[in-house]
């Protein structure tokens, strides 16, 4: 059964405002000081806000470490309280604490430059051996997968008063490296007007979509490989949630349409 997962640029506004089977899914990621050019794949008001554990440490013994690091739907998000009852193993005996989070679906591009100038846009390819073991270059997708006060707020904002946030592609600075980081997004301009995006179709009928990757990120297999797992062993990321008496998020009818921004949201 698919899950309906919270949407709406008022969720991330929202959030804003308050202080804060097995297949590998890629991220787009910022380390401090990368600059990286995206095209979002989610309409701002279609991006779902989650509880996530992020990098659970699993035990895999395919790696020299003993272990990999997966990111995991918490059992006490809104779409999942009904289903198991508000009850999370990660949470409860793990002691791994989930932290709001917004993802989006997006595609990492290239810029072609004339000395600083922008001209075109083509989209990023990675080289990786196919099963028969012929290197082949894949585009390179993934999961953004941020915060709304340092990140998400500003396409919130932007998508309100200006437009559809798919239809530019996005140059992306990060500054900092822990609880001062920022993000700074700015529109690829060739003087007064938007590059034009490469064309990006082949790229969305090939991958999978959000919400499948969403589901993959809540099946009963991750679940069971995290059972049993000693309490106290995982990193901590993310913050403390608010949660009713029981200890599960209050639930709630997930939104999926495009909700009105008020007010004027900081960016950072």
């Amino acid at each position: 059964m698919a899950r309906s997962y919270q949407r709406g640029t008022d969720l991330i506004k929202e959030a804003a405002e308050r202080k804060s089977s097995r297949r590998f899914t890629p991220n787009i990621y910022w380390k401090p000081g990368d600059v990286r050019t995206i095209a979002f794949l989610t309409e701002a008001g279609e991006i779902p806000k989650v509880l996530l554990h992020q990098m659970v440490r699993v035990p895999d013994d395919r790696y020299d470490s003993g272990f990999r690091y997966e990111n995991i739907i918490c059992k006490k998000d809104p779409s999942m309280v009904e289903e198991f009852g508000g009850q999370c193993e990660l949470c409860d005996d793990v002691k791994h604490t989930p932290a709001e989070r917004f993802i989006a679906l997006a595609v990492e591009l290239d810029p072609v430059k004339e000395g600083k100038r922008v001209t075109s846009l083509k989209v990023k390819t990675n080289l990786a051996k196919n099963k028969d073991g012929v290197e082949t270059a894949y585009p390179q997708w993934g999961l953004v997968i941020q915060a709304s006060k340092n990140f998400f707020s500003y396409f919130a904002a932007f998508s309100e008063s200006s437009g559809d946030i798919r239809e530019v592609a996005w140059e992306i600075h990060r500054e900092g490296g822990s609880t001062d980081t920022k993000y700074h997004p700015f529109m690829v301009m060739e003087g007064k007007n938007a590059v034009e995006l490469p064309d990006l179709s082949a790229i969305v009928d090939e991958i999978p979509t959000l919400d499948e990757l969403l589901e993959g990120m809540s099946t009963d297999e991750k679940y069971n490989e995290v059972k049993g797992l000693d309490p106290g062993t995982q990193p901590s990321f993310g913050g403390k949630k608010k949660t009713s008496d029981d200890g599960a998020v209050p639930s709630g009818a997930r939104q999926t349409e495009f909700a009105k921004i008020r007010e004027t949201v900081e960016p950072y």
